[in-house]
This record gives structure tokens, sequence and C-alpha cells, in this order.
């Protein structure tokens, strides 16, 4: 293929490579946000950065070998593409090795951030000076997700030591009256949210916030009081993002083998024009 023809295959390559280039650094910047987003839900413990720290590596490695794969379709160097080519194909190799690892570990990871949430919701109720660090993780969680508790608000009352459920699990109702009054108001009319907060910390590992959001507004607009536990709504956050992870693995595959076939393609092109000049 000459002229046009292979000018044309070599500015796709480019703008593919552009592509894949946005790729690595998106999943970057989500892994990242994953490991922040655990480190925050998890009452700072480290929990699951194992497949985060892999991603980010993958995402580093993509964009080197999207460098690598305009400099070589610019160069118009058939032994360059097939580096990319080669190089490409072990990235599939280790993004499948990720999806394989991530689907056997989530329930584990799962059931540790579960584990670490009823822990640490134990120290949320100390009075101790010591544990103030989860009064105040607790109280951003459950204002942010509106809801209260592990599973309900019911959690503060199960066992020991029994103390009503804490201010955070009340909304915000849009008036000027005191801290105490509100408080007050909220604690005689218990109409705090039902939903738990474990089933939201953990969808919100996973989704980055966005369904915590929804969630927030689906579940709390009439509500005054957090009626709602935290635990249900953790988790719910958590597998919500897991099959948009799925989609974009699949259209990420179909961008990489849409890379092989157009630097084979050109590398196939190089050769015979030159092959075609060499006989002319």
């Amino acid at each position: 293929m000459e002229g046009c023809g292979m000018n044309c295959i070599k500015y796709l390559l480019v703008v593919f490579n552009g592509i894949f280039l946005i790729f690595g650094i998106v999943i970057i910047a989500a892994a990242c946000v994953d490991m922040g987003m655990i480190k925050g839900f998890a009452g700072m413990e480290p929990t699951g950065h194992e497949t985060d720290a892999l991603l980010i590596a993958i995402g580093v490695l993509i964009i080197i070998i999207a460098a690598f794969g305009c400099f070589g379709a610019w160069k118009e160097s058939p032994k360059l593409l097939y580096i990319f080519v080669g190089c490409l194909i072990i990235i599939i190799l280790l993004e499948l090795s990720v999806g394989i690892a991530a689907a056997a570990l989530r329930p584990q990871i799962e059931g540790q951030l579960k584990s670490q949430l009823r822990a640490s919701f134990i120290k949320n109720k100390s009075t101790k000076e010591e544990d103030s660090t989860y009064r105040e993780f607790w109280d951003r969680i459950q204002t942010s997700l509106e809801c209260c508790g592990i599973t309900g608000p019911d959690n503060y009352v199960a066992s020991e030591p029994r103390i009503n459920p804490s201010f955070s699990c009340c909304p915000n109702d849009g008036t000027d009256r005191s801290a105490e009054i509100k408080r007050s108001d909220c604690l005689s009319s218990e109409k705090y949210f039902k939903e738990g907060c474990e089933d939201k910390v953990l969808g919100t590992v996973h989704s980055a916030g966005m369904t915590v959001i929804v969630c927030g507004i689906l579940f709390c607009f009439l509500e005054k009081y957090f009626k709602e536990g935290c635990e249900d709504k953790v988790l719910g956050t958590v597998h919500s993002a897991g099959m948009t992870v799925i989609v974009c693995g699949i259209l990420f595959c179909f961008l990489e083998v849409a890379g092989i076939v157009l630097a084979l393609w050109l590398a196939h092109s190089i050769k015979t024009q030159g092959k075609s000049r060499e006989t002319a």
C-alpha cells in the first residue's frame, strides 16, 4: 500500500497511541483515587492496595509503550512496530492477570473492609481521647453518605457502651436553629436514617464517590435523622462500579487489538513498499 493509504494507517496509529496514552493516565488516576478511598474508608489501614499498585505499574507501562508506538509509526520503522506489538500483547496478558486477581481477591478485600469498619465503629463509640480519630472518621462517613451505624442506628445501642446515635446521623434541616436544638429534636423524634453505611463505603471505594451522591439523594430526600445503617450502603456502592470496570476493560482490550492490527498493517505496508522500490 503506497501514498495516502499508508499515510492514513500511519496517522491512525499515531491517533490510537494518543488515545492509548490517555487510557494509561486514566488507569493511574483511577488506581490512585481507589487507594485513597480504601485508605479513607478503612480507618486509615491499607487494604487491597496490591491490585492498585499493579494497575499503576501497568498505567506507567502503557504510557511508555504509547510513546514508543508513536515514535515507531512516525519513523516508519517495522522493527519498532513489531516491538510495539509485542509490548501490547504483554499488556493484554498483564491486564488479564489483574482482572483475574481482582475477581479472586474481591471477596477478601470486601471482608477486610467490613472487619475494619466494624472494629472502627466500636472505637467510634468510645469516649477515650485516643479514639477521637475514629469518631471524626465516622462523623465524616455518616454525614457524607447520609447513613447511620454499620447496618443502622440500632448499632449504637446494641452493644456496650450503649449511646445515642451520633449527631452526624442527623441531616441538615436547613434552619438556623442551634446545633443543640437540632440534636435534641433528632433524638426525641428518632427520625434518623435507617440504612447502614457499610455497603455505601465499599461501593464508594470502587466508584470513587459518585454513587454516594446518588444514594444520598435517593435514600435521604425526605428524612431528617438517618435511620439507614452504613454497612449496606458501603457494600452496595462497590458492586455498582464492578460492572463499569469490566466494561472499560473489554473496551480497552478492543482498543489494544486495534492497535496491534494497525501496527502490523503499517509494518507490512512499509516492508512491501521498500521491496517495491528495490525492484523498481
